[in-house]
């Protein structure tokens, strides 16, 4: 098992800074909240329901191309938290663009599933 990082609001807005334009607005605070809470639900006390890093990396992707929690860069900004969240469960990935921007373009159309998001990063893990 991956170790489990867990992280909050704050990380997720220091990885946008990092890698957005200055001063992407916040289109909604509760959708941002989520983005950062869902890696760490756990189904009982002490049981994370997303057990795999990239399970737990893959939440940041995919709530943020369904919620859009910032009013623009929300592609950028998912992928960021869920590459950054990979590194640090020391699980390097590697993926073209295009492969990247058809997995968010199947999202956003629902063709995807969390599940999908999550065999994806698994299969861009670098070895």
């Amino acid at each position: 098992m991956s170790p489990i990082i867990r992280v909050d609001v704050g990380w997720v807005l220091q990885v946008q800074s990092a890698i957005s334009p200055p001063n992407v607005p916040i289109a909604d605070w509760g959708a941002l909240g989520l983005m950062a809470d869902r890696h760490k639900f756990e189904r009982e006390r002490g049981t994370l329901y997303y057990e795999q890093a990239p399970a737990r990396a893959a939440t940041f992707l995919h709530t943020a191309l369904l919620l859009r929690p910032f009013t623009d860069y929300n592609l950028v900004i998912g992928w960021g938290c869920a590459y950054q969240y990979m590194h640090l469960s020391g699980q390097s990935v590697q993926v073209k663009d295009e492969d990247l921007y058809n997995l968010a373009q199947a999202v956003r159309a629902q063709e995807a599933d969390l599940r999908t998001v999550a065999q994806r990063l698994e299969a861009w893990r670098s070895s």
